[in-house]
């Protein structure tokens, strides 16, 4: 039952959405960033980019790390304080930088500093490391979708529908639809995790002994100690925060500031203003939408009666979904599930949406059919999500095989990222950039699958390690250099629209 409330909550939402802005797309440039509707406003724009990082990422990643991860309560802080870094410089700085080039696809403005080819390759790039990240999101959708129907469904055909509802979710209407859908899954998403945390609370208080006091005492008696429900004690441990938190900070932000899909409600916005504008609210959200996940899966990993419902090794990826089929009423699990299903699809969306905008426009049409018309654009753009999707598909129903190939593609925008920034800011190098290139991903192939040895902490971490030699080569090495390279993209931006208005004046 709560499975069919559930499809029937996202069919209507998804498909009413769809055929509603459908009637407003009328180009390939109205179904990526809707060109056609004047641009977005600020709330739109809030709800539709905080929606996308919280997919698995801020959830099953979350309560797994919180639990069999060893972290407890400090999983909370952890992602708190990767969306307090993360999320205001995308939203008050890179957001608006991008927006302001007057391009509308991050391969067009890598084009315009290193050249056409370099343009190909970044949307390549692009595409192949974010499908790792869809893979993700299929697998954590499959999770609630299997939830949802109490466990009657293996996973293999809760994946399968994930997959379906992700392709739905931006195939009419795009990124409109997409926004408008956002903007009520971001007030589920809040309701219902908040609602089943209460749910929770009640059956503990009902059924444990002592209630939540229970609970602490089970921690203080462990080997884990009373430690684990702080959130700052495992936290703010010097290895946690240069193994995870920095480092995983850092790679949401060069990995994402020059995604397509997370970018794409920046290039579809009316106005910096309206980028912005919604960065408290987006922090709210954000900081909000992790708690549930946290409480649940440690209230639930010290109750054996939930333990003993699940496999060792599924403990990590199913814990919340156990503990909601035992504690809470049917209602509130379909609230939970949906709230989840709201992070996961939302990113999905997006990044198919941006990763097929990229194979259409940057690659299929601009290197090989110049002169494609927008209505085969469009329709060409649609082909894509679905071919996009069905490789992720794949992936996501071998994750085992695919996870060390996951990583590595993740890896893969960071060079990227400092090219970009140097090249926006700095100077044009067209050398110093392929050597950051060439260095970022030698390492992030050598420490991926054949990890060095004796290498100085925290340089063992291949985040760390990327980062450092796509610091030296892409950063460093082109200030030192600047005279031999051209003026930043920003500077020649400036400088022609400095022009154009002089010729306007005369």
């Amino acid at each position: 039952m709560i499975l069919a409330i559930a499809l029937i909550y996202f069919a209507v939402l998804i498909v009413g959405a769809g055929l509603i802005t459908m009637r407003q797309v009328k180009s390939s440039g109205d179904f990526t960033t809707g060109t056609g509707t004047g641009g977005m406003s600020w709330i739109v724009v809030c709800t539709t980019f905080v929606l996308i990082p919280l997919g698995s990422g801020h959830s099953m990643s979350l309560w797994e790390m919180a639990t069999v991860g060893g972290m407890g309560a400090g999983a909370l802080l952890w992602a708190i304080a990767v969306g307090a870094i993360f999320l205001p410089i995308m939203m008050l700085f890179l957001g608006p930088i991008a927006r302001n080039t007057g391009y509308k696809t991050f391969p067009e403005i890598t084009k315009a500093m290193y050249g056409r080819a370099f343009g190909w390759f970044h949307a390549a790039v692009s595409t192949s490391s974010m499908s790792g990240i869809i893979a993700a999101e299929l697998i954590g959708t499959g999770v609630a979708i299997y939830t949802l129907s109490g466990g009657a469904l293996s996973l293999t055909p809760a994946i399968i529908i994930a997959f379906i509802f992700a392709l739905l979710y931006i195939f009419f209407g795009g990124i409109l639809q997409m926004a408008w859908i956002n903007i009520v899954n971001s007030i589920m998403l809040i309701i219902g995790s908040f609602a089943a945390v209460a749910g929770t609370v009640i059956w503990v208080t009902k059924n444990v002994a002592n209630g939540m006091d229970g609970i602490m005492d089970y921690y203080k008696n462990s080997d884990m100690g009373g430690g684990y429900l702080n959130q700052y004690t495992n936290a703010l441990q010097p290895t946690t925060i240069l193994s995870i938190i920095i480092p995983v900070a850092l790679m949401h932000l060069c990995a994402i500031a020059v995604s397509q899909g997370h970018n794409i409600p920046f290039f579809a916005a009316k106005s910096n203003k309206a980028i912005r504008k919604g960065v408290y609210l987006a922090g709210v959200i954000n900081a909000m939408s992790a708690v549930p996940w946290v409480l649940i899966g440690v209230i639930a990993f010290a109750l054996p009666a939930v333990m003993s419902t699940i496999a060792p090794e599924e403990v990590g990826k199913l814990i919340v979904p156990a503990a909601a089929l035992m504690m809470l009423p049917k209602p509130l699990t379909g609230l939970l599930m949906i709230s989840l299903l709201s992070a996961t699809l939302s990113t999905a969306g997006s990044i198919t949406l941006g990763s097929a905008q990229l194979m259409t426009t940057n690659i299929i049409k601009d290197a090989l059919f110049p002169k494609m018309s927008d209505k085969h654009e469009l329709l060409l753009t649609r082909v894509m999500c679905i071919v996009y999707l069905l490789v992720c598909l794949f992936m996501a129903l071998n994750l085992p095989v695919i996870m060390p190939v996951f990583f590595f593609c993740f890896m893969l925008n960071i060079p990227l990222f400092f090219c970009y920034i140097t090249g926006m800011f700095i100077t044009i190098n067209k050398v110093t950039c392929n050597l950051t290139l060439i260095a970022g991903y030698i390492v992030a192939f050598w420490w991926t699958f054949v990890p060095p040895a004796n290498v100085p902490y925290p340089f063992n971490d291949t985040t760390w390690a990327v980062i450092a030699v796509s610091f030296i080569f892409g950063f460093l090495l082109p200030i030192i250099l600047k005279k031999q390279g051209k003026m930043s993209l920003n500077q020649m931006i400036k400088v022609s629209r400095g022009q154009a208005e002089a010729r306007i004046a005369d």
